[in-house]
């Protein structure tokens, strides 16, 4: 067989192998198909598994995993793409010539797709299967919550206390700082504002909110702080706790812990509050009413807050009261007066006389002030309780009452208004009240008039209050005097109290876990209960409640082991019960039969018992937080034929007909019996078992959903919300539903063919939220067929995604007041959507406040202009979104202009306007090549804030000359990913001299440039005259590869305000100022608040100007400049000096350095990063004392062979300063004190430095905390045997030392050769990891008395207290001891092994060089 034979017969094979896949899909078209279905409905049911996670992880706050998402999306678009291939195979079935001849190209075509779907499918099935965990929880920052003081006035006798907490907490020496003053004057208010201050100047990265209280909790003060770091604790150990909480601290940096009212000493590392020898930057801010408590808790700064001055008092009262004439005016200094300057009093009594019109209330107040008898409550004035008790005196007696209740819960509580709610239905509170929804509207407006008289305040949550500590404190007495309901905080009060017949109300909250309860409470009158959480396993006596036959409301909060005592049965008056927590016989509930009131909040509970059914007084019922309740009982439903509200969970399974006798689960029919429900919360999966329309016609407020859905979608507060996921049909309930409803989710809904207006003829009069999600039929959204007056006219946000038919939101002109409130627009993903709205639709969207479009393949257009057959449309007018606030525009790769104008390729053009427009995010649009037009409309842009710009391929400019001015509010800019990007600012000059006065002033505060390859120029030529960027605060610039300078010389000079520069990645930056054209002078720069500078990775850059200059860094607090292997750090003047030619005429011009040591001083450096780049091996003299004598921190990183240590003064190499680091032995200071400050040293990676400190270097760093040494290949010692022979008591002493870490560093023999003593008083930490040599840790005296942790290669030490120290010398040869024992035993093992094969000579050899080999592995050398 010849050559092409071989080659003739291999094409052949090729041909009938794709023959026969292309036969294949014929001959197997219907099994293909088949397998689709199959596949394509497993798909289904493994992405709904998962979607339910995903709706249980976001009910629960958690971010949900990208690559979930992204999974659930591509499923969605998979089983899209299958339904359109099933769709196709229809005309694939039908025959031709008679039914003899078959469609075998659909075929064909049909069943090949089909069999690649499947196979995706499948894959993505898989993939889907294998995941575990769907999402996880976000950082916790309270700042925001904490932060909100709507309240606090800014006087200015508070403003020192404000200032001096601000600056302790900016120094790094003080750690612990306290505020203290009475009950009332503010402090909390105080702390909240310097938090608000210490967040908008970035002083900590994390905030921790505690409230502690005179009678603290320490569990939950250690489950708060577990929460807000993320932390679980899932032990009841205090001192496990203790370490956890220890633990999860230390990994933190620079975080605030607020202890709020501590009243007397409090142990904070039994507590778990404890950093570790680093701080880190973490600090303690502490109030209290006592400054003795501040002193005993170690705070090193103390601030005190006094009362008001007399004018700030009366401000403060007139503020809230308004303006007085007359007698109120002449009687008001008196009132004030009696007040003592007490914020919180004056607040009260202002509040209570506010409304009060009559003279006669006043004059009244101002006898009660008085006459009042003083009452003693501890820490408070006097004063403060005789106006809060004014003020409490001025309310009805329902809000007495509801404030008393608020009272009997614990400090700091988020108090559930839905609790206040069932209480009063339980105690009969409202007078001539019947109706839960009537009693809840009494609770809102008692609870307003609370808030109005500063006796309530807002809660972290929606729909909670809180207390403030001080009107807590009054309540609870005047509580226990007037109402006889009692607070029980200590066991002493529990003995009495449970014993006092006159008791009306009692709460235990958060006792203590010492306390245990009675056998039975004889409280004969008690009609109220509270119950806080306990300890875990706490158990109620069975005969508890068997004394209290008039209990009308009982809590219990997660605080009993989940069985209820039998003696529950016997509260035959009962009308409210909570139960939060375990309940394993829930059955014994069944016999209160006078429950008026029932919440559930349990999460084993599965099945409902039937004795519920009983309750044939309920009027609500809530089980929406019994997660896994699948089953009720049938009827039992329909027997609360009472029943005004009911809550239910997501997943109750229930009955579909009535098949038998025998039903499991309750109908959803049973509602047609409850003739009185006004208020649902129900989830049903099978969209045909709906009950009847009447249901949905009596319902004021519901929260349904139809389908495989759960309520996602919560943060509208609308009381009407509908969620379908199913197949619409045309019945009379769902018309009632979308007829009422006010926030209406569209989710894979199909049935809807064309337009959504179908669902309902009367035009949505209600809506306010609409949400369309995975639709493929809906092709309008509103298509007018001329008969109502308006469509939509509530509705303030729209959000459409993949809606994959829509081809326009609004087909023709709209009716009057169509859209008229919308605020939101969100559109995402519709890949038939040319535009968003048509020009003749603008005018109905004059109150659209944000827009966000992005993921819309075809989208040509924002607003698309009409033709001018379909709608006539005014050239010379212009489309105005007058109150638009945000627009973004996302991945929109077709867009050809905001306002369809052919082939403009203008982003905004002369026809469109944004007046109000704050903030414009643009992102992914490859086609745009301007985004503004050269003739906009005046002012257009003239309020927008922030901008965003990113991924443009064509863009050249982002500010060209026209927009410099409009833009002059700009205050943040940042541009990213636009790869043709050759300028940011085009700046033009000008002749005209009335117009080069006329500078404007840019708003610009931080500017952000990111990875634009091609950018030149920032600034295109110096805007001197122009504009000015004098406001710049930061600045951050990465991966400009052609940039070879930052500013021009007049934006440089004016730059008094920045505060950070970073630049980094620029391979052809050569100087940070550009050179200014002109004569040659000296030129001054002066940096006066910047406090970080960083220069990474800039290979070309030589100087920060290339001419003569001088720089100031007052300042500067950090330095990072690693990577720029030709800048000169440091010079003299003399040494670059422009040299001339003897003509005046400068001949030659030596580099200029960035800081001149003569003239420059660091007196605020703290932070230094450096590596040993070539043109520190060049610089001129040396840095000054000045540079380093502030130093806190410092890291020294190798590069190249070299190191950035600092050399001896007095060695032969000082004459050069800072030069051959190649040559470098050691680190030492330059003068005595150079390094005095010094607390964090650390070294990466030098393969030249023999050792890092001498001793005489060693014994200056009295305030060093940290040492860490990572990757010096050649250091043998940490300080240096100098060879000079140690004097008797000569000693080196790290007094503050408490971290050692030794890293890779294989020629390393020990810390100290010499024979001193070394002390270690505070060291606690060491880890030595990779150190093959080291044999002993020092020759001389070791001192390490606090050591108590210590990891030698991977085997961790830890000492209890108690135990001793850890000593090094013996932990480093036990180590080596147990090395060398593990070496000689595999030898003899290898020995013993030997099979004679080879001569012992022979043998022997071998074994040696793999014991040698091996011994070297685990870092055993022999010795």
């Amino acid at each position: 067989m010849n050559f092409l034979d071989t080659i003739g017969e291999k094409i052949l094979d090729c041909v009938l192998v794709a023959l026969g896949r292309q036969l294949g899909y014929l001959i197997h078209y219907k099994s293909n198909v088949d397998n689709l279905k199959t596949q394509v409905e497993e798909l289904g049911e493994a992405r709904d598994r998962v979607q339910h996670d995903v709706d249980s992880a976001k009910r629960n706050v958690m971010k949900i995993e990208a690559d979930v998402e992204r999974r659930l999306t591509e499923s969605d678009d998979i089983i899209a793409v299958a339904g359109i291939i099933l769709e196709d195979d229809r005309p694939a079935k039908m025959t031709y010539c008679n039914g003899w001849c078959l469609n075998l190209m659909s075929r064909y075509q049909v069943s090949k797709r089909a069999d690649k779907a499947a196979s995706e499918a499948k894959n993505l099935k898989d993939e889907i299967s294998k995941i575990k965990s769907v999402g996880y929880r976000e950082s916790t920052q309270v700042v925001e919550t904490v932060t909100s003081n709507r309240e606090y006035e800014a006087f200015d006798s508070r403003m020192p206390a404000i200032n001096g907490v601000l600056e302790a907490l900016k120094d790094h020496n003080i750690t612990r700082i306290g505020i203290h003053g009475m009950g009332g004057i503010g402090k909390t208010m105080l702390v909240k504002e310097v938090l608000k201050r210490a967040e908008k100047d970035k002083l900590f990265d994390k905030y921790l909110f505690l409230v502690v209280s005179n009678d603290p909790d320490l569990k939950r003060i250690q489950r708060d702080i577990a929460e807000q770091l993320d932390l679980k604790l899932e032990v009841e150990s205090e001192l496990v706790r203790s370490d956890q909480l220890r633990k999860r601290l230390k990994q933190e940096n620079r975080v605030l812990i607020i202890l709020d009212d501590i009243w007397k000493y409090l142990d904070l590392e039994t507590l778990g509050i404890f950093f570790g020898d680093d701080q880190k930057g973490c600090k303690l801010l502490l109030t209290s009413r006592l400054q003795n408590t501040l002193r005993v808790m170690g705070t090193e700064k103390q601030f005190p807050v006094g009362v008001l001055s007399d004018n700030e008092a009366i401000s403060l009262f007139e503020k809230i009261v308004g303006d007085l004439t007359g007698e109120f005016k002449s009687n008001m200094p008196q009132i004030v007066k009696e007040c003592a300057g007490l914020p919180i009093a004056i607040t009260a009594v202002a509040n209570a006389l506010k409304n009060k019109k009559n003279i006669y209330d006043w004059k009244d107040a101002l006898n009660k002030f008085k006459m009042s008898c003083p009452i003693k409550i501890e820490g408070m004035d006097e004063k403060v309780y005789k106006s809060i008790k004014l003020s409490y005196d001025f309310l009805e007696s329902e809000a007495k009452l509801l404030l008393s209740l608020c009272s009997l819960h614990p400090e700091d509580y988020n108090i559930r208004l839905e609790d206040l709610l069932n209480y009063g239905v339980g105690l009969d509170l409202f007078h001539n009240v019947h109706k839960i929804e009537d009693a809840r509207y009494r609770v809102h407006a008692l609870v307003g008039g609370l808030k109005d008289s500063c006796l309530l305040l807002d809660g972290n949550y929606n729909g909670t209050v809180k207390m403030h500590d001080v009107i807590r404190d009054v309540a609870i007495y005047i509580a226990a005097e007037e109402k006889h309901m009692f607070t029980i905080r200590t066991s002493i009060e529990l003995q009495k109290l449970s014993k006092r017949e006159d008791a009306v109300a009692i709460s235990l909250p958060y006792t203590n876990d010492d306390l245990e309860l009675p056998n039975q409470f004889e409280c004969s009158k008690l009609e109220l209960l509270l119950l806080f959480r306990k300890k875990v396993d706490f158990r109620i006596p069975d005969s508890f409640f068997e004394g209290l036959k008039d209990l009308k409301v009982l809590k219990l909060s997660r605080i009993w082991s989940g069985v209820l005592p039998l003696s529950l049965s016997s509260l035959e008056n009962l009308q409210t019960l909570c139960l939060h927590g375990e309940v394993q016989n829930a059955i014994i509930i069944g016999e209160l039969k006078n429950l008026k009131a029932l919440s559930l909040s349990s999460y084993n509970i599965e099945r409902l018992p039937k004795e519920i059914g009983q309750l044939t007084h309920l009027q609500l019922l809530d089980l929406r937080e019994c997660s896994r309740l699948k089953f009720i009982p049938p009827n039992m439903l329909s027997s609360l034929k009472r029943l005004e509200e009911l809550y239910l969970p997501d997943d109750v399974e229930w009955e579909v007909e009535v098949q038998s006798t025998k039903k499991i689960n309750a109908m959803v029919s049973e509602l047609d019996h409850l003739s009185q429900l006004t208020k649902l919360r129900i989830c049903i999966e099978n969209a045909k078992i709906l009950p009847s329309a009447m249901v949905f016609e009596r319902l004021e407020s519901y929260r349904i959903n139809i389908g495989k859905a759960w309520l996602r979608y919560r943060t509208t507060e609308t009381p009407r919300i509908l969620e379908l996921r199913t197949s619409f049909q045309s019945d009379y309930g769902y018309k009632v539903l979308f007829r009422k409803c006010e926030t209406l989710v569209l989710d894979h809904m199909n049935g809807v063919k064309n337009n959504l207006y179908e669902l309902d003829s009367e035009g949505f009069q209600r809506l306010k939220h609409l949400t369309v999600r995975y639709n493929d039929e809906i092709q309008y959204i509103f298509k007018s067929m001329g008969v109502l007056d308006s469509i939509f006219p509530r509705l303030e946000s729209i959000t459409l995604f993949n809606v994959n038919n829509l081809e326009q939101i609004c087909y023709s002109r709209l009716p009057t007041e169509t859209f008229y409130n919308l605020r939101v627009v969100t559109v995402s993903k519709c890949c038939k959507l040319e535009s968003v709205f048509s020009s003749s639709m603008v005018g109905c969207f004059s109150h659209l406040q944000e827009m966000n479009i992005k993921d819309c393949e075809i989208m040509s257009a924002i607003v698309a202009i009409e033709r001018e057959e379909e709608i006539e449309v005014n050239s010379d007018d212009n489309i105005m979104f007058a109150n638009l606030r945000s627009l973004k525009l996302r991945n929109l790769f077709k867009l050809k202009g905001f306002l369809s104008v052919v082939d403009s390729l203008v982003l905004f053009n002369g026809k469109v306007a944004f007046p109000n427009l704050e903030e414009l995010k643009i992102k992914d649009m490859d086609s745009m090549k301007m985004i503004w037009s050269n003739q906009l409309i005046p002012d257009c842009f003239g309020k927008l804030e922030t901008m965003t710009v990113s991924g443009f391929t064509n863009l050249k400019n982002i500010v060209p000359p026209n927009m410099l001015r409009t833009l002059r509010n700009l205050k943040e800019l940042k541009i990213y990913d636009c790869n043709f990007l050759e300028e940011v600012f085009e700046i033009q000059g000008t002749n005209n001299v009335e117009e080069s006065r006329d500078i404007a002033a840019a708003e610009l505060i931080s500017l952000k440039l990111r990875n634009l390859e091609k950018v030149k120029h920032v600034w295109s030529m110096d805007p001197q005259g122009i504009i000015t960027f004098a406001k710049l605060r930061t600045i951050e610039i990465d991966g400009c590869s052609c940039l070879k300078s930052v500013f021009p010389t007049s934006v440089a000079k004016a730059l008094s305000q920045l505060e950070a520069l970073e630049i980094k990645n620029c391979a052809m930056m050569e100087e940070i100022v550009a050179k200014e054209e002109g004569i040659e002078t000296t030129t001054l720069f002066v940096f006066l608040k910047l406090t970080t500078l960083r220069l990474y990775n800039l290979p070309e850059l030589k100087s920060l100007y290339p001419e003569r200059n001088i720089s100031e860094w007052p300042s500067l607090e950090s330095l990072d400049i690693r990577k720029c292997n030709k800048l000169k750090m440091f010079g003299s003047n003399e040494s670059s000096m422009q040299e001339t030619n003897g003509l005046g005429h400068y001949a030659n011009l030596i580099e200029q350095p960035l800081f001149f040591v003569e003239e420059d001083k660091f007196p605020n450096l703290e932070r230094l990063e450096l590596d040993g780049g070539d043109a520190m091996n060049e610089t001129c003299g040396r840095p000054s004392a000045e540079f380093c004598c502030n130093l806190k921190c410092m890291r020294l990183y190798g590069n190249g062979g070299k190191s950035t240590m600092f050399p001896n003064e007095e060695a032969p190499i000082a004459r050069a300063g800072v030069s051959d680091f190649r040559r470098l032995k050691n680190i030492v200071s330059f003068s005595s004190t150079s390094f005095h400050y010094l607390m964090r040293l650390e070294a990466y990676g030098s393969d030249v430095l023999i050792s890092l400190l001498t001793p005489s270097t060693a014994r200056t760093l009295m305030q060093l905390r940290q040492i860490g040494i990572y990757g010096c290949k050649r250091m043998t010692e940490i300080v240096a045997n100098d060879g000079s022979k140690a004097e008797a008591g000569d000693e080196i002493a790290f007094n503050n030392l408490r971290d050692l870490l030794l890293i890779d560093l294989p020629s390393l023999t020990a810390f100290h050769l010499g024979n001193r003593t070394i002390k270690f008083p505070s060291l606690d930490f060491v880890k030595v990891k990779n150190c093959p040599k080291l044999k002993i840790f020092c020759s001389g005296v070791l001192s390490t008395p606090k050591l108590r942790h210590a990891w030698m290669e991977e085997k961790p030490i830890h000492k209890m207290e108690g135990d001793g120290h850890v000593d090094l010398n013996a932990t480093i040869k036990e180590y080596w001891e147990a090395k060398l024992e593990t070496c000689d035993q595999k030898f003899a093992e290898k020995t013993d092994a030997s099979n004679g094969e080879k001569n012992e000579h022979e043998t022997n050899d071998d074994l040696e060089r793999e014991t040698t080999s091996e011994v070297g592995d685990t870092q055993c050398d022999g010795e």
